[in-house]
């Protein structure tokens, strides 16, 4: 090899190694003022994940948001614009089918209809008793099941105007049956009495006993 050739080859490598070493230098430089300069505001930035037939999976210091593959919300989970920690789950149409959260830090279970119409909710009262509520289509309360204010295990029925028509409840003596009109007048009761009788009466419209038995 003839003597100029190496020389270019030799000053060819060398140049290299120096802007290997320059570029190894910076580096090191930026890590070193990148790590002494204050920290500065955080930014949230949502964490995606997709998989091959299109669902993603959204995550931010809000939650995670479920969606499948045509970008319907399946499910979501963590806290909601009021603060308030909870779990909702979607159908296929996207369409919010339950909902699970803390209301006035009291845990609440919702069911809704295909037309977005709460249907039914478990929940407990601010006693901490439990309660079983079971609307119409209309959202109207049509049955309930929960404690009274004496702590007596209660089943209501209401009319579409969610007036109580009837109940049937139990105290430590004997169980009751009371039934009411539309003006909340009781006009047949069945059951124990407060004087320890048990027996059954019918109404008028003015609350008069008109039958009673025995």
């Amino acid at each position: 090899m003839e003597r100029s050739e190496l020389v270019r080859r030799v000053s060819r490598l060398e140049g290299g190694v120096r802007r290997d070493r320059l570029v190894v230098f910076g580096a090191l430089v930026l890590v070193f003022f990148t790590a002494q300069a204050p920290a500065g505001p955080v930014v949230a930035v949502p964490v995606v994940v997709r998989d091959a037939a299109g669902g993603s999976a959204t995550l931010t210091s809000k939650g995670l948001t479920v969606r499948d593959a045509t970008g319907k919300i399946q499910v979501v989970a963590g806290i909601d614009v009021d603060g308030r920690p909870g779990v909702d789950l979607g159908d296929s149409s996207g369409q919010l089918r339950e909902s699970m959260y803390l209301l006035n830090e009291l845990p609440v279970l919702r069911q809704f209809d295909a037309a977005g119409k709460r249907r039914a909710e478990i929940r407990l009262d601010s006693s901490n008793d439990g309660e079983l509520l079971i609307n119409d289509a209309n959202e109207k309360l049509r049955l309930a099941l929960f404690r009274t204010s004496s702590g007596d295990p209660e089943f209501g029925l209401y009319g579409t105007d969610e007036k109580l028509r009837g109940y049937f409840a139990s105290d430590n003596d004997s169980p009751y049956l009371v039934m009411r009109d539309s003006s909340g007048t009781t006009r047949v009761y069945a059951g124990g009495y407060k004087d320890g009788s048990i027996g059954m009466d019918v109404r008028n419209s003015a609350n008069t006993v008109l039958w009673k038995a025995p």
